[in-house]
């Protein structure tokens, strides 16, 4: 246990700010609170905070306005008790029982410095939002197995133990970035795991302009934060072939999805729209390599 007794911490950053993270906190809150556990809601959006009464005592709402959503994160984590940390996003839904794999999942592997989870398409309406999914998303949907992994999930459902926490900083400077932090666990020689019975659904319905958008800003925005990070032979060889990978990217997104067995009808039907924002994404990378992120992570959620 850590010095406060608490077990579980769960970071949510947020740019929408309450009422918009009032279901994601409700849905928590009473299995939080039987456990002893703690929410943080870091929380850039500049609304006001729920009032008194509209969340448990469990929750720890912290404001800093204006902050993108990987400066709120790293103040989260920061902020976090718990010897096991967990993430998610403001737009993800945590399945019944999520707090509970997750710390069965750690008590199973005390040696492990992240697990992740899987992450399942919320949003199913359109084939766009299909093609978003299966692009950021689709590895890490299930099934994922109980296994030790090169590279776990991301923030929307991702978990750390406090002594990884504090051994090695999640904050780089430009805030956190699970992408870049896992990565940098890895290289340290740190476990990294996957449990596919810690699930949540993802939704992000905004069309096909504001998704071609985001997707730039994200391409950008981790390219920017490698290039702050130092450019490595690996980063150089990533700016010089930025739009040749679109391709391959969009391959490797149709074989690992064929190969998780279900879903092959909608990711063959939105490979079209996979490949268009790969490509935008790839701009966004090649934006970032020299340019710098600017002031995209600022439209990221």
């Amino acid at each position: 246990m850590s010095d406060s007794g608490t077990p579980l911490s769960v970071v949510i950053a947020t740019g929408e700010g309450w009422p918009e993270v009032k279901r994601l906190i409700k849905s928590l809150s009473h299995d939080a609170e039987s456990m002893g556990a703690e929410i943080i809601v870091a929380d850039g959006s500049g609304r006001s905070a729920p009032g008194r009464g509209e969340v448990s005592g469990g929750v720890r709402w912290i404001q800093s306005v204006g902050d993108s959503v990987f400066v709120l994160y790293a103040i989260g984590l920061h902020a976090a008790a718990g010897d096991v940390v967990a993430l998610t996003e403001d737009h993800a839904q945590p399945r019944p029982g999520w707090l509970e794999a997750i710390l069965r999942a750690h008590g199973r592997h005390p040696e492990a410095a992240a697990i992740g989870g899987a992450i399942e398409n919320g949003s199913t309406g359109h084939l766009i939002e299909w093609a978003s999914y299966f692009t950021t998303q689709g590895p890490h949907m299930a099934p994922l197995g109980d296994r030790r992994v090169r590279m776990t999930t991301n923030e929307a459902n991702v978990s750390y133990k406090r002594w990884a926490l504090e051994r090695h900083d999640p904050d780089d400077g430009s805030g956190f970035m699970a992408i870049l932090y896992n990565r940098r666990l890895a290289e340290a020689g740190e476990m990294l795991r996957v449990d596919d019975r810690i699930v949540v659904d993802h939704f992000e319905t905004t069309g096909l302009g504001w998704t071609t958008s985001i997707h730039f800003h994200n391409g950008r925005t981790i390219s920017g934060f490698r290039r702050a990070r130092g450019m490595s032979r690996e980063e150089w060889l990533r700016m010089a072939v930025a739009l040749l990978l679109p391709a391959w990217r969009t391959a490797r997104a149709v074989r690992v999805g064929l190969a998780k067995g279900r879903l092959r009808r909608q990711l063959i039907a939105s490979a079209p729209l996979c490949l268009w924002l790969e490509y935008v994404q790839g701009v966004g990378h090649l934006t970032g390599y020299l340019l710098g992120p600017g002031n995209s992570p600022d439209h990221l959620r």
